[in-house]
């Protein structure tokens, strides 16, 4: 019997529909995650967070909350500038450039704690090598030593509200031209580079403490050449034994077209949860995750999912 884990949901609007408020009782759901359709006013948010959790008060509720071109909820919260704007700051200024991602972080997390919302998608940890447009200015910097540094100081900007940090797009998304959401990418270079520079961040974050990566939808043609980071199980073996990481491995958004190869939603979520990945984002595709969830119906979260998941709800209390 295949390896099974949790699953995060996406909704269709501002409130919980008859089909979603069964959805959210299923018992592989451990959370949602809410984008601007879900967003109309922070009186409309916080009445959906609560409903959310009046179904089940264990639910995660998470956001992709990064600042610039990535944060969903605009209007009456803090509008923060994309991260690549601290690679000037942190030229002229070191000090100042990890002072201010600490308070980005800090202040994402006090926000999204005020409307019920657990915890961003964040750090990006990707290096800014000026190839990828969907990375781009979410970058922190274009050096692998700073960009640790600074995301170090705003993962520990999210921890210090009691918020968790997800280290993303796990080994290193910012070399390769493609963007993922369109098409499937492969990253040629040879191993010993995307370790001494692309992993150098998560490494940091490990070793703080970070309780969740999200693997990307790349194939890195010189450790892995059969399957995406997300669908690996070397890579997840590489994450866990040789990095020591312990906390939940979240996929990127099965949706998305760098997914595609890996079948039917079915066959995406086996692919991934064989390889070791304990949570699945399934955002915008509300027939598949109607599939998934009813194909699933009597499965159980693996031992080992669970017990990082308690590990996170600990650290939300």
């Amino acid at each position: 019997m295949s390896r099974v884990g949790g699953l995060i949901i996406g909704l269709q609007g501002y409130e919980l529909t008859h089909i979603e408020q069964q959805w959210l009782q299923h018992p592989l759901v451990v959370g949602v995650i809410l984008f601007t359709r879900n967003y109309k006013d922070k009186n409309q948010l916080i009445d959906l967070t609560k409903n959310i959790r009046e179904i089940n008060s264990n639910l995660l509720i998470s956001v992709d909350h990064e600042g610039g071109r990535v944060q969903r909820f605009r209007e009456g919260f803090t509008c923060l500038p994309p991260m690549n704007t601290l690679e000037e700051v942190y030229h002229n200024d070191p000090k100042l450039a990890l002072r201010t991602a600490y308070s980005y972080g800090k202040t994402i997390a006090t926000e999204l704690a005020s409307v019920g919302v657990d915890f961003t998608y964040a750090p990006v940890c990707d290096i800014n090598y000026g190839n990828n447009d969907v990375i781009g200015d979410r970058a922190f910097h274009s050096d692998p030593v700073t960009t640790s540094l600074l995301v170090q100081a705003f993962y520990l900007g999210l921890r210090s509200r009691n918020s968790i940090g997800v280290a993303k797009h796990f080994p290193g998304h910012g070399y390769v031209a493609i963007d993922t959401h369109l098409g499937l990418a492969v990253d040629d270079r040879p191993l010993l580079e995307i370790i001494q520079n692309d992993i150098l961040p998560f490494k940091t974050l490990i070793e703080e403490g970070i309780e969740a990566i999200m693997p990307s939808h790349i194939i890195y043609k010189n450790f892995d050449d059969q399957h995406t980071a997300i669908s690996s199980p070397k890579w997840i073996n590489y994450l866990r034994s040789d990095l020591g990481f312990d906390g939940l491995i979240i996929s990127d958004d099965l949706d998305m077209k760098g997914a595609e190869h890996l079948g039917s939603v079915v066959e995406k979520s086996y692919a991934c949860f064989d390889a070791g990945v304990d949570l699945l984002l399934c955002c915008n595709d509300f027939t598949a995750i109607e599939t998934l969830l009813s194909t699933l119906q009597n499965e159980i979260i693996a031992e080992d999912t669970q017990q990082r998941l308690d590990f996170v709800h600990t650290k939300l209390a």
